[in-house]
């Protein structure tokens, strides 16, 4: 009863945000709806006003570039500036509330046996949303897309300037380490800080009483564990819609057509793609020119629709909805996600009771990085899993947690109710960092209204759900901590009676598990790979003037949550194109002493 009841709750106070939007409290920081007219002519046309759309449409606007920002949804709403209430945000219109495809295989302890899709619908996108960690991922990561791309521009130290320019550290940890100066910014516009939260620190002692270290900067870069890093500064959501977009709200430079659905890219007899058609607010069909670019930017799942829409994608899918073929390419193919297991642990420590503050991160959290072959990592420092640990002083948004964010069943997010018996939970995610497995996103309609189909692909390797058993493995050997023994943590099964025909601990009770209790991150990627559909440059191959810069260009997922590298990707393109264009750009004369370069990986 205690999930229905609130589930219920949410959806009252979800009806309360929904008239206070009538308000438009946050209008301020984006720039006005532009009023379109058919045959309208810009330099540039982006489609989609997520973190990286909102990225490049700054930078070209800063340029003095005449740009248009085409957004589906609208302007983020005032309960996205707010940590704490980031739940408040899914299933509503500020997200596209997409589900995956039943494989009969995965989500085994979710209601329809899918993938819950949360994507933004507004201008900042899935940053304006997600749980607000950051991470840059492994300098290993990029180093990877050197030799997928051939492109020394993608190596590690040729992004970092990205990293540098697009954050504002405010952590002393970090900034008082001897790495400060040439590895992290202060100037950028995303604030980055640490979690407050006391209640993570009790559990991270028990990580280095096995072993494990703790750290300062935890980006992924290093073993060990640490509290996490959050898009959070002056008590507010850092997303890349809003951070950016204040910057340029007066600009004559830029304007932003919101509630418009892109629906089709225009191309000329030589495959010059020429304009945009688009659904405005007013449900009007129209197209607008583009002198210059057509750049997409709608992320992992909107943007491969929108090519394959247009005529770029497999042939025979393209061929099938009868659809003029403008460039056979794997369009949709190689779809990425991390998928994280739910670990729940029980404790002894009474709930502490403490004033709710909106502008708080709702949760402890600590976030650590493992390697199972501890000789070999220490040499590369290579992480093969994640672990992102969440502590619950407030059950009632556990329980919101398990059912809403994470799309559980009710019957086991009761159950870790009762079991948690008015005390403190930890909830850990782990997520393997480098997996076989891949999905793929297909047209189910030529409606661009209709959702594509999203095959998750979760687990389709069995190499992966072997290695997933190793890192639960692994992680748990901090249940032998004094540390953990002194709160009382034990882990509470919630697979009951899924897994009962397993010995308990055996290999096949974890796989059967991890198939049960598996989640989506939300970190969708890939499905308009560098290397397969557009080059290092991110120009789709086969057409002229086109291109793609979102999450689905990285060919392989970074390591953690990706949004740090989605605005780096957006930086990179924007540099990309002015340069292309024949304008100075400072971006690419920002240099990191000769010296400390020589020390990069």
């Amino acid at each position: 009863m205690v999930a229905a009841e609130v589930i219920a709750a949410l959806k009252s106070r979800q009806a309360a945000f929904l008239i206070i939007r009538l308000l438009e409290l946050t209008g301020y920081l984006y720039p006005p709806p532009a009023k379109l007219k058919n045959g309208d002519n810009y330099d540039y046309i982006i489609v989609g006003g997520g973190a990286a759309g909102s990225v490049i449409a700054t930078r070209l606007a800063q340029q003095k570039y005449n740009v248009l920002l085409l957004e589906a949804g609208q302007d983020a709403p005032y309960e996205s500036t707010y940590p704490s209430l980031m739940s408040y945000l899914k299933h509503t219109k500020s997200d596209w509330n997409y589900t995956s495809e039943n494989d009969k295989h995965s989500y085994q302890c979710h209601p329809d046996k899918n993938a819950q899709i949360t994507v933004g619908k507004m201008l900042g996108g899935s940053s304006a949303l997600n749980h607000m960690v950051y991470s840059r991922g492994h300098p290993q990561n990029y180093e990877d897309w050197y030799w997928i791309t051939n492109d020394t521009n993608w190596k590690w130290k040729n992004v970092l300037p990205y990293f540098i320019k697009s954050e504002a550290i405010h952590d002393s940890g970090i900034l008082n380490s001897t790495q400060s100066e040439c590895f992290f910014g202060t100037e950028g516009y995303i604030g980055v800080t640490r979690n407050e939260n006391p209640f993570t620190d009790q559990f991270l002692q028990g990580f280095e009483q096995v072993g494990k270290h703790l750290i300062n900067i935890i980006d992924g870069s290093e073993l060990g564990y640490s509290r996490g890093l959050l898009t959070i500064y002056d008590q507010r959501r850092q997303d890349a819609g809003s951070q950016y977009l204040q910057h340029v709200t007066d600009s004559k430079y830029l304007a932003v057509a919101k509630g418009t659905l892109a629906t089709r890219i225009k191309f000329d007899k030589n495959r010059t793609a020429t304009g945009v058609e688009v659904i405005t607010e007013e449900n009007e069909t129209i197209v607008i020119n583009a002198r210059q670019e057509i750049i997409v930017t709608a992320g992992a799942i909107k943007s491969p629709q929108l090519l394959m829409l247009s005529g770029l994608g497999p042939k025979n899918d393209i061929r099938k909805f009868g659809i003029p073929l403008i460039a056979d390419l794997p369009v949709g193919n190689n779809f990425l996600d991390h998928i994280g297991v739910f670990i729940p642990h029980k404790t002894n420590k009474t709930l502490v009771k403490v004033e709710t503050d909106p502008s708080k991160y709702p949760t402890g959290l600590f976030v650590g990085y493992a390697a199972l072959n501890e000789t070999r990592a220490q040499h590369l420092t290579f992480p093969d899993y994640e672990a992102m640990g969440l502590v619950f002083n407030n059950l009632d948004y556990l329980v919101q947690f398990c059912v809403s964010d994470n799309n559980f069943s009710d019957a086991p997010c009761n159950k870790l109710y009762d079991e948690a018996n008015g005390n403190q939970v930890l909830v850990t995610l782990i997520s393997s960092l480098y997996t076989e497995s891949r999905g793929q996103v297909q047209l189910r309609s030529t409606n661009p209204r209709d959702p594509p189909k999203i095959f998750t692909g979760a687990f389709s390797d069995d190499r992966d759900l072997d290695d997933f058993v190793k890192y639960v493995n692994d992680y748990l050997i901090v249940e032998n901590s004094a540390a953990f023994k002194a709160l009382g943590a034990s882990m509470v099964d919630l697979t009951k009676p899924k897994c009962d025909g397993f010995k308990k601990g055996s290999r096949e009770y974890w796989r059967c598990y991890i198939l049960c209790m598996m989640v989506s991150l939300q970190h969708y990627g890939g499905t308009c790979a560098m290397g397969s559909v557009v080059d290092s440059r991110l120009r789709v191959y086969g057409v002229n003037k086109l291109r793609v810069a979102d999450a689905s260009v990285m060919p392989t997922l970074v390591t953690g949550n990706i949004n740090a590298a989605v605005v780096m990707i957006a930086e990179r393109a924007a540099a990309l194109i002015i340069e292309d264009a024949g304008a100075y750009n400072d971006v690419e004369h920002e240099q990191i002493k000769q010296d400390q370069i020589k020390n990069l990986p």
